[in-house]
């Protein structure tokens, strides 16, 4: 993707200002009121997981601005306590740092960030260790109610009989299956057209129905918990994600991996504090009303603003499957309202061919992409949109190797 160019507004944002947070036995995070100034915003959590690791660089921007301004061309590195070193590179198609190498944080063991701008400015995070992992016990779903909606809480239980962690952070990435409604066998060719009669010739050609597929999506926001005001680390039928019973997800099959990461003291109360900043799309938004201090500093200028965190976290998961029907529920409609078609007397060498459903036939198949998914050899056609017909124009019809029918 080609990165977007930061636009040199200068515009002074009045913004709210928030009492500070308090969280029992925790620190606070001051949270000032800031004018609009391209501010350095880092994301970073490395894992246990031995995967090429992530860091994410952009820069803020006015609140009325929606769009994402990547920090390009940055020298990125990761230093351990152990005398290693892990150089990044940044992704062409996302935007992001990507380590050269596979690593997985340790204990006993310290991860330092460190940010070359290609302005010439540095910035270092301070030194964070990795917290004990703990698995998750159980999840689950079960019928229940929200906001007036039924649906499904999808649930999670973990205990920590160490006592050791307290703070926990949940990401998820739910995957459904799609089912076209209204599968095509064809593809469909519009020849010889003739504007002035309206005439043309319809071209049938057999093909693969595209009539399975799997959708992925991923959690926004921040979902968190602690245990640290209770007599023992136990985390009980903590909700991370409430499905309708309306909702097209469920139609067929649906599955959710849940992610759980142990996280510091200092990590929660940074996520926490900007939850309650009201960023739910992401775990730091760059137009956010507020600036909230985290652990990484500018080398050159101490009083440089920079937001965001660079965090060690320890991450364990588990997947679960389910069906509508597992919970009582009738069949959620479909993705979209599908509009089916049937129109006839197409053949202009029939006697009583209608003109106007001929032109409505041209009109849907060459500009609004519908598929013929039935057919009377040129008399009737029965036609629908390609998201009802060809699942593939909206997901992919790749079955996940994770995947349990």
């Amino acid at each position: 993707m080609n990165f977007i160019k930061m636009k040199k507004i200068k515009i002074t944002i009045l913004v709210f200002c928030f009492l500070l947070l308090q969280l029992g036995c925790t620190e606070s995070f001051d949270i000032e009121s800031i004018d609009y100034e391209s501010v350095l915003v880092v994301e970073s959590t490395i894992t246990n997981e031995m995967k090429q690791q992530v860091v994410k660089l952009s820069r803020t921007t006015p609140l009325d601005e929606q769009d994402v301004v990547f920090e390009e061309n940055a020298q990125v590195v990761v230093e351990t306590s152990n005398g290693e070193i892990y150089g990044f590179f940044q992704d062409a198609q996302t935007g992001d740092y990507i380590s050269n190498l596979q690593f997985q944080a340790e204990a006993n063991v310290t991860y330092t960030l460190k940010i070359d701008t290609q302005d010439g400015k540095r910035y270092t995070s301070s030194s964070v260790s990795l917290p004990a992992a703990v698995a998750i016990d159980q999840l689950y779903a079960e019928q229940a109610t929200e906001n007036g909606g039924v649906g499904v809480n999808v649930l999670v239980d973990t205990f920590d009989e160490t006592g050791n962690a307290k703070y926990f952070r949940y990401e998820f990435e739910e995957t459904y299956r799609v089912v076209a409604p209204y599968p095509s066998r064809y593809n469909v060719e519009i020849t010889n057209y003739n504007v002035q009669s309206g005439t043309y010739d319809i071209n049938l050609t057999n093909r693969q129905p595209e009539e399975i597929c799997y959708s992925t999506e991923y959690s926004t926001g921040i979902i968190q918990t602690s245990t640290n005001e209770l007599s023992e680390d136990r985390v009980f039928r903590f909700p991370v994600q409430f499905i309708s019973k309306e909702n097209p997800v469920i139609q067929s099959r649906y599955s959710i991996l849940v992610k759980q990461y142990v996280q510091s003291l200092e990590a929660y109360t940074f996520y926490k504090t900007i939850k309650e900043l009201g960023s739910v799309e992401s775990l730091l938004s760059q137009g956010q009303p507020g600036y909230v201090a985290g652990n990484m500093k500018s080398e050159v200028d101490p009083d440089e603003k920079v937001l965001g965190y660079f965090e060690a976290s320890s991450i364990t998961s588990k997947r679960i499957y389910f069906n509508y029907e597992d919970f009582g529920f009738n069949k959620p409609p479909y993705f979209i309202e599908c509009e089916n078609l049937i129109l006839d007397y197409l053949d202009a060498t029939v006697m009583d061919y209608d003109p106007n459903e001929r032109e409505a036939f041209y009109t849907y198949i060459t500009y609004f992409d519908y598929q013929v998914y039935a057919h009377i050899p040129d008399t009737i056609y029965y036609i629908v949109q390609s998201e009802c017909s060809v699942c593939t124009s909206f997901s992919s019809n790749v079955k996940p190797d994770f995947w349990e029918d």
